[in-house]
């Protein structure tokens, strides 16, 4: 009861398996007898729980190859152009998919913010918006920044936005 290791414990135990009765086993709290018999039966147990552990860990780390690959063979085709499904093609998780469709939702934003700014670098303010256009809810110049619409006005943050729309819909 008092030692703290295990090994102590397992010293303890195996010497109440050879003296029985030259101690008070049960005022000393020794829970049980360890023969050598039922070592080798624990061992026995443990190097079956280490090979599936260990068969578990190889499997999990074939899948993880299998998915590398897939994931490497679906990369090598552009988004943009994916082939028709055919008997040969690899599985595709939903997560694959996911990032896939979060990755082209981004490219499509990016051109949309290239086109923007192309187009207002061709009205001739390459620095952004008129000087004289503010912020449509705390009244800030957006002179130099390329602002947040949302119908017919414009925001300089995200959190601009956010709270007029709130005090639209309030009012």
């Amino acid at each position: 009861m008092l030692a703290r290791e295990k090994e102590v414990r397992n010293t303890f135990r195996r010497f109440m398996a050879e003296n029985l009765d030259r101690w008070d086993w049960q005022a000393a709290h020794v829970p049980s007898p360890l023969t050598k018999e039922v070592e080798e039966s624990q061992a026995v147990k443990q190097a079956e729980k280490d090979a599936k552990r260990k068969a578990k860990a190889k499997e999990l780390k074939k899948l993880r190859k299998a998915k590398e690959k897939a994931k490497q063979s679906t990369v090598r085709v552009a988004p943009s152009r994916q082939q028709p499904s055919s008997s040969f093609a690899a599985p595709i998780s939903k997560e694959e998919e996911e990032k896939r469709a979060l990755a082209e939702e981004r490219e499509k934003r990016a051109g949309a913010a290239e086109r923007r700014i192309a187009a207002m670098q061709n009205k001739g303010c390459a620095a952004g918006f008129a000087d004289d256009i503010p912020c449509s809810c705390c009244n800030s110049s957006l002179a130099g920044k390329i602002p947040f619409h949302r119908y017919h006005y414009k925001y300089c943050s995200t959190t601009c936005m956010h709270i007029h729309r709130e005090i639209l819909e309030d009012g």
